[in-house]
């Protein structure tokens, strides 16, 4: 009950301490059951999280990764809290290693996620997400470490996760992603080829978020007329179609080749027009690449 009352209360922001404290006296109630312990610790963890969310203070990210930490320790491979656990521990030791001071972290996460990969066959709905938040924790280390086996590593990941991913807004974020790896690695290299790489991994993006975009505007249909005009799937991929379009158009900028980038950052812009909101004012910036672009040298 107290688990109970702590997993309600954790969505409460000003109540996070009273579930901590039920969370506390919960573990120590506990005795032996490692069952009950698992559920008070995976609680805590999310409850920390949750504190994280209202506080941004990284110990509260170290709170919750000890947690899930001591819940690993006490689940079976088999278990059947084994599969939840390893892809939010992950992403807790993922989000700190981001944060102030976070370099240290990396580590762990690289461990953790590359954990959570093994832990499901290629065949399980979740495995493309599993390894693209690998290919995230290696590209993160690679920028601590500038070791460039890791941004080898989450390339060959990230091409995995296409083949393995359940739709074509996941396969667009993996090809967005490894267009990025692209961009990194000829960091490395100052090899051409890997820009233009880059810019068929950002068409590859384009053209399948533009397929999630049709795919959701083709399961709006028929529903009643109290949901339509609802936030969708249709518009993150939009979104995302319009981001990858300006990354491709940068791309190609750097590879003078101005025309090409022109017609990209246009095609955003009008990606950008049918989305109908821009609150980051991403237009107005590919607007003034756009002016630059079409007066010419």
């Amino acid at each position: 009950m107290r688990v109970e009352l702590a997993d309600a209360l954790r969505h409460l922001p000003p109540r996070l301490e009273e579930a901590a404290g039920q969370l506390a006296t919960a573990l120590e109630e506990t005795g032996g059951d490692p069952e009950l312990r698992v559920a008070a610790l995976l609680c805590l963890a999310r409850v920390q999280r949750e504190r994280y969310a209202r506080d941004a203070d990284p110990a509260a990210l170290e709170e919750a990764a000890e947690a899930y930490g001591r819940a690993r320790r006490l689940v079976p491979r088999d278990g059947e809290a084994f599969g939840e656990l390893l892809p939010e521990w992950g992403d807790v030791l993922l989000e700190r290693a981001r944060a102030a001071g976070g370099r240290r972290f990396t580590g762990a996460a690289v461990r953790v996620l590359r954990e959570s990969r093994a832990a499901v066959p290629q065949s399980d709905p979740g495995a493309a997400h599993r390894l693209m938040r690998l290919a995230t924790g290696l590209r993160l280390r690679h920028a601590y470490e500038r070791d460039a086996v890791d941004l080898r590593e989450a390339e060959y990941l990230l091409e995995l996760a296409v083949r393995n991913s359940r739709g074509p807004l996941e396969r667009a974020r993996a090809w967005r992603d490894h267009g990025d790896v692209q961009q990194e690695i000829h960091g490395h290299t100052r090899a051409a080829d890997r820009l233009d790489r880059a810019v068929e991994s950002y068409r590859l993006a384009w053209r399948a978020a533009l397929e999630a975009d049709r795919e959701g505007r083709d399961d709006h249909e028929g529903r009643d007329e109290d949901h339509r005009g609802l936030p969708g799937r249709e518009d993150t991929a939009l979104r995302l179609a319009a981001r990858v379009q300006e990354a491709r158009g940068d791309v190609l900028e750097r590879l003078a080749r101005p025309r090409a980038a022109l017609e990209e950052y246009r095609s955003a812009l009008q990606l950008w027009k049918r989305i109908g909101a821009d609150p980051d004012g991403r237009s107005e910036g590919l607007r003034a690449r756009v002016r630059v672009l079409e007066a010419g040298p």
